[in-house]
């Protein structure tokens, strides 16, 4: 008989498992489908693990109730995972707030968060792929194939459905379900978008700074500016990522989406005008008159985004010669800062970083216990909440984590 069975060794589920052993829970045991523990972890931060943020307002996360959210992270801050992080000997890396291990490596994360649980007690199983739940009375049992756990309190930490590949596949949700638990349908987060018909297609593989704007019924809704990656499909890139949550959930409510991007986000709209104005009039005076008029932008952008904002201004195959300069730098000025795009989908849970959606607020306690099941506690990505790129999932990982793991032992 076990205190407390966490399903899942992730982020979050490590971390509710420390919680308990530290509170006073006796015998915890993180049954993970996996061999690897915090497999998920390595793929953060590109590798190297972006895990906290100095900055932890309401605005850098998405949920039905933001101000739950904000309590839950309250209880574990960010200062707490800081000091966290150093206890376990990581050094503390910040870049404009976003904070990394001083190794800008998320291996060294993934081993110190593993050791630090073993020594401490925590019994860590691998490759037990949990089947169901069940609860006799007062006592849990976990059914794994051709074993049945038992357990006082159980903490689901399951993960949702992005990334796929790394374990996550929502066996969580399912097991949710079955026992009548209210669930915001999953979607992905943290994703490229598919643009309808992509005008950028031959600007695959450009990456550029530029402000995008999610647009939602002609009405702008958020915007971020950062290094934008064009592909063939659409486009990707951190600034993308920030409004896919949003753009994502509200392709699946049947609305009409659109991306506005500004490649021009630090100038002022005269001033954009005028750079335009001075290097195609130069460029037109004192290059080759039979060269292509692509030309006359490739000083100002790389050359596969000057073929695209050439095409679109002057769609015939011209020279430089057949044009006029100052018709060019008049309508790829309205090109560049108000370029508007139909996004018609997405690039699945394959390609996400994490799961928006997830078990309502409503139907969890202040210590993340479920109010239909008492003793079954929910942490992670299957809870409603999703944060920007910059750390804020972890940090709700560990947030959610901590409280479940700490409310379980003490309960």
């Amino acid at each position: 008989m076990n205190d407390v069975i966490v399903v899942g060794g992730g982020a979050s589920g490590l971390c509710a498992a420390i919680a308990a052993k530290k509170a006073g829970a006796s015998d915890v045991v993180v049954l993970e489908k996996n061999t690897e523990f915090g497999k998920k972890l390595l793929a953060t931060g590109n590798g190297r693990c972006n895990f906290t943020n100095l900055r932890i307002e309401k605005d850098c996360y998405h949920s039905d109730d933001i101000d739950r959210v904000m309590q839950v992270i309250s209880t574990f801050d960010q200062a707490e995972v800081l000091d966290f992080m150093c206890s376990v000997g990581l050094g503390i890396e910040y870049k404009n707030g976003w904070c990394y291990p001083r190794s800008m490596s998320a291996y060294s994360v993934q081993q110190a968060i593993l050791s630090h649980a073993r020594k401490v007690g925590v019994s860590l199983k691998g490759g037990k792929e949990v089947r169901d739940i069940k609860k006799n009375g007062d006592i849990f049992q976990v059914l794994v194939d051709g074993y049945t756990y038992e357990s006082k309190k159980v903490i689901l930490a399951c993960g949702g459905y992005a990334d796929p590949k790394s374990g996550s596949t929502g066996e969580g949700f399912y097991i949710l379900k079955r026992a009548g638990v209210h669930i915001k349908k999953p979607l992905p987060a943290l994703v490229p978008l598919v643009i309808k018909d992509n005008p950028l297609q031959k600007a695959a593989g450009v990456r550029v700074n530029a402000k995008v704007s999610l647009m939602l019924n002609d009405r702008e809704v958020e915007s971020d500016t950062g290094n934008l990656q064009i592909t063939e499909y659409g486009i990707s890139g951190i600034p993308v990522f920030q409004i896919s949550s949003d753009a994502v959930r509200a392709l699946d409510e049947g609305k009409s989406v659109n991306v506005k991007i500004d490649f021009f986000p630090d100038y002022p709209l005269n001033a954009v005008k005028s750079l335009l104005e001075q290097c195609v009039t130069e460029a037109s005076q004192n290059l080759d008159p039979s060269d292509p008029d692509k030309l006359l932008l490739m000083g100002i952008f790389p050359d596969k985004l000057a073929e695209v904002f050439s095409d679109m201004a002057s769609p015939d195959d011209l020279t430089i010669g057949d044009v006029d300069a100052y018709t060019i730098a008049y309508f790829v000025d309205k090109i560049i800062n108000d370029l508007v795009l139909e996004v018609s989908g997405h690039k699945g849970f394959e390609n996400a970083q994490t799961t928006s959606g997830g078990v309502t607020f409503d139907e969890l306690n202040d210590d993340l216990s479920l109010k239909k099941v008492p003793g079954l506690y929910i942490c992670g990505e299957e809870v409603d909440a999703d944060g920007l790129c910059g750390g804020y999932n972890l940090q709700w990982a560990f947030s959610s984590g901590h409280l479940a793991g700490k409310s379980a032992a003490e309960a």
